[in-house]
């Protein structure tokens, strides 16, 4: 249980940190100022430290877990992939656009779903 605690608080701080990036990007952000590229950056770096205490996470999980996570993961990236693809040829057919925030709602629902039958079947 001690795991879980420092990576809840690794996360925790991951998050405020993004959050206080995309504070300062709205607040110092102007469309003429020259650091405008930099500050777009601001909010990636907690993003990367967020990934890094995920992957630590899972590192440390005992191997069904670790197993369980992994085909889960597998199965969203597959999924996402070919539901993205798929949906091109709908879009060509006049369906409206997929916008980007949808496909990333669209591989967490395929995560859910891949650790439901994952954890099934190992259980």
């Amino acid at each position: 249980m001690k795991i879980c605690w420092r990576y809840f608080l690794r996360m925790t701080v991951g998050f405020v940190v993004y959050a206080l990036g995309l504070i300062a990007l709205n607040f110092w952000y102007s469309g003429s100022s020259s650091h405008r590229y930099w500050l777009v950056l601001l909010p990636v770096l907690p993003i990367i430290y967020i990934v890094a205490t995920i992957i630590r996470y899972v590192s440390e999980l005992d191997e069904m877990w670790r197993k369980i996570i992994t085909e889960a993961a597998a199965f969203s990236g597959i999924a996402t992939g070919f539901s993205a693809i798929s949906y091109m040829f709908l879009r060509d057919m006049g369906a409206p656009e997929l916008r980007g925030q949808w496909v990333f709602c669209l591989m967490w629902a395929y995560y859910g779903l891949g650790l439901i039958f994952s954890w099934r079947r190992y259980r």
